[in-house]
């Protein structure tokens, strides 16, 4: 009985100190694993638990149960009655052709595509946890907002400006809502968000998604509802990306 019980003394220390080890390691590896929050192993989960929530957004009770959420939709119907006239002068301004041709060119279009995976080659080349983090948000952010408004365009077929149409819903075209207005504000929004620390980067980031998804609209690719209703999206999408 006298070797039980010393054993037994013996082993308590040691589970103690084991325990105590664990602790520690699990205490100093807590800010790594915070800052993987996003990262490769999780992108694909996070991907669809985004789609999710996006697609039944609509359905769930407690969305319409949110003021702000009547505002925005009541203010994003209303950029419909800009789609007529309002809009055609736009297109028609030609102190707009410089401004046209640097934002809607073929490099720009690379550009905005590219920007993600420059932003997530970026964080893994510098292997800055935080910046890591960023670029697999912006990432998950841009290929939210891209699915979302592909599957929109094809169920609403809206038809471009220049064919004719102050509306054109259902008339097998591509046009509403606007690709780039979606994906450059989730990126965007994903940013401001992400970097909310530095009161600066709202300033620049939301300025330059407002002129690229302006220049939808002033070149003639798209109608102005198209764009206000691609920016809440991917503005949304950013949002909820981070938070």
């Amino acid at each position: 009985m006298r070797g039980y019980k010393s054993a037994r003394a013996l082993e308590r220390p040691l589970t103690m100190r084991k325990q105590t080890f664990f602790l520690t390691l699990l205490l100093l590896a807590q800010p790594l694993l915070a800052a993987d929050s996003h990262s490769a192993r999780t992108f694909f989960p996070d991907f669809y638990s985004d789609q999710k929530q996006i697609w039944t957004f609509p359905a769930q009770e407690e969305t319409w149960k949110k003021p702000h959420v009547w505002l925005v939709l009541g203010l994003s119907t209303a950029s419909f009655s800009l789609d007529g006239r309002s809009a055609e002068r736009l297109r028609e301004d030609e102190s707009f052709r410089d401004f046209n041709e640097a934002l809607t060119s073929s490099a720009a279009d690379i550009a905005v595509a590219v920007a993600p995976l420059a932003l997530l080659a970026i964080g893994e080349i510098s292997r800055d946890q935080d910046f890591r983090s960023f670029g697999w948000k912006s990432c998950e952010a841009a290929l939210d907002g891209f699915l979302v408004a592909t599957i929109a365009k094809a169920a609403t077929q809206r038809s471009r400006p220049h064919e004719g149409y102050d509306f054109g819903f259902w008339k097998g075209g591509n046009s509403f809502p606007s690709g780039h207005a979606t994906v450059v504000w989730a990126v965007a929004a994903t940013t401001a968000s992400h970097f909310g620390r530095h009161r600066w980067v709202p300033w620049v980031v939301y300025p330059l998604a407002g002129l690229i998804s302006f220049s939808r609209v002033s070149s003639g690719n798209h109608f102005p509802s198209d764009v206000v209703f691609g920016s809440v999206i991917g503005f949304a999408i950013g949002r909820h990306v981070v938070q």
